[in-house]
């Protein structure tokens, strides 16, 4: 890593944030709930986030009752106690660990390091799009590998796409929302034939949950000195979704670059103090696991029953196929308590969080009378969400955009530049499914006409992604 004046880069950063004081660039039916939740909220139903049904770890909550009375004074400006934990939970250097408000603030930190004009980002589809959001905020190239018809990452066909410009490869592993794992052995083929320069980015959200014997972590890799990194959460099976606090794992190197646009201050006390308690409660994480064990059995049995296909899960939510049109059928468990997602343009596919014992059992009842009673009331939506049709294109003084949605939800749709500025927010309401349109009259948010060229519009719903360039000629 590099030294500023026998001090490392990361240090430097951070000393002189704390001195001037200013901010670093960057930028129900069932009421079944765990018994040592207190101030219960009704959340029974809601399976479409991957959360822990079990709560926050005993230890975690503890811990963030303990800090409440501290919650006028300052946190840990950039969660070094933390890092130290995590570390030693890892039995590696502190330096190696970059904490930040969720694995969500992690992925940009990565991306504003590494990511720039005119660089390629690969990654697969469908998986979480977070990243490509990033890349193409930073003026760089996404470019999607669909999987393989086992629904598994295809890492041969993601070698043969890189190029010469292609700086970050990323694989969420476990993948979302398919629930799959890339194969230990298939790993470590392709770690070992990375070109020079290339950086790949694993997202073990759902590391824990993995059941089989064919998967590792990619932290290995990074403890060998290869340009991995790994990210983390405790969102999931530590059940702190609401504390928002994720981290890297790479070296000394990548660390202090990733480190290099963080924020001071964002990691709340209690949060931080809640990460530190959850690692050494192991009790709860061993319920978390036993309790999804038996929700996913429940969920499976029930699918063989009505004869459903599903893609065999590694994680605590699990897809399948319904055999019609997945989004009335969506409603439909809406309207009796239960709440799951639908998208990545696989039309006859539900996404379900496992929840409690109790939950799995109702949600299986629910979904067996809709789809044997004839519950489902057919209804005229797209079978894909996207951008449409950009006309006319290339366009001089207002084009028109017309796009899909396939469920209700906010709907953003923004353009930028080549080089990942943001020139307009076109759309940031509520919207239902169906066609929609919006023009823009090529001029910025203050209303100034932007020059001649290429524009980027991105579409953004949930976990749903999609973008189309535009050209501009006066």
């Amino acid at each position: 890593m590099k030294k500023i004046d026998g001090i490392s880069r990361r240090d430097f950063i951070r000393s002189s944030a704390l001195l001037s004081y200013m901010f670093l660039p960057g930028i129900g039916r069932i009421h079944a709930q765990p018994a040592h939740l207190r101030n219960l909220r009704d959340y029974s139903g809601r399976l479409c986030y991957n959360e822990n049904p079990l709560g926050p770890a005993p230890l975690a909550q503890a811990a963030i009752e303990d800090n409440a009375s501290m919650a006028h004074r300052y946190p840990d400006w950039f969660s070094t106690g933390l890092e130290n934990t995590i570390a030693g939970f890892h039995g590696i250097d502190a330096d190696m660990i970059c904490v930040g408000t969720g694995a969500t603030e992690v992925i940009r930190l990565i991306a504003d390091a590494f990511l720039n004009p005119g660089d390629e980002l690969i990654t697969a589809t469908p998986t979480y799009f977070q990243i490509s959001v990033e890349a193409t905020a930073n003026g760089a190239v996404s470019i999607h590998v669909p999987v393989e018809p086992n629904y598994i990452i295809d890492l041969s066909s993601i070698s043969a796409a890189i190029t010469e410009n292609t700086k970050i490869i990323s694989l969420v592993n476990p993948n979302n929302p398919l629930a799959t794992i890339i194969h230990k052995d298939d790993m470590e083929s392709f770690i070992s034939a990375l070109p020079a320069g290339v950086i790949v980015v694993v997202d073990e959200a759902y590391h824990h949950y993995v059941q089989t014997q064919d998967y590792e972590s990619c932290l290995p890799y990074v403890l060998e000195g290869l340009p991995v990194i790994v990210v983390r959460t405790f969102s999931k099976v530590y059940g702190l979704a609401g504390a928002r606090i994720g981290y890297s794992v790479a070296s000394q190197e990548l660390t202090g670059l990733i480190a290099s646009s963080q924020l001071f201050g964002t990691v709340s006390r209690m949060s931080q103090a809640a990460a530190q308690a959850a690692l050494d409660d192991t009790d709860h994480l061993n319920s978390t696991i036993n309790e999804n064990n038996m929700a996913m059995n429940i969920l499976i049995d029930g699918f063989v029953n009505l004869g459903l296909s599903y893609i065999p899960s590694e994680t605590n939510f699990i897809m399948v196929d319904v055999g019609t049109n997945a989004i009335p059928v969506r409603n439909q468990l809406a309207d009796l308590g239960y709440l799951v997602r639908t998208g990545w343009d696989m039309p006859n596919y539900l996404r379900i969080s496992t929840g409690t014992v109790a939950e799995m059992v109702g949600f299986r009842d629910a979904l067996e009378s809709i789809l044997t009673l004839g519950l489902i009331e057919p209804i005229v939506i797209p079978r894909q969400f996207g951008l449409n049709s950009v006309l006319p294109n290339p366009f001089n003084a207002r084009c028109r955009i017309d796009f899909s949605i396939i469920e209700s939800g906010r709907v953003k749709l923004t353009v930028y530049d080549t080089l990942g500025r943001q020139i307009k927010s076109l759309m940031n309401s509520l919207l239902k499914p169906g066609q929609h349109k919006v023009d823009w009259d090529g001029k910025d948010s203050l209303g100034i006409p932007v020059a001649s060229g290429i524009y980027i519009l991105v579409l953004l719903q949930g976990e749903l992604a999609a973008n189309r360039s535009i050209t501009l000629l006066k």
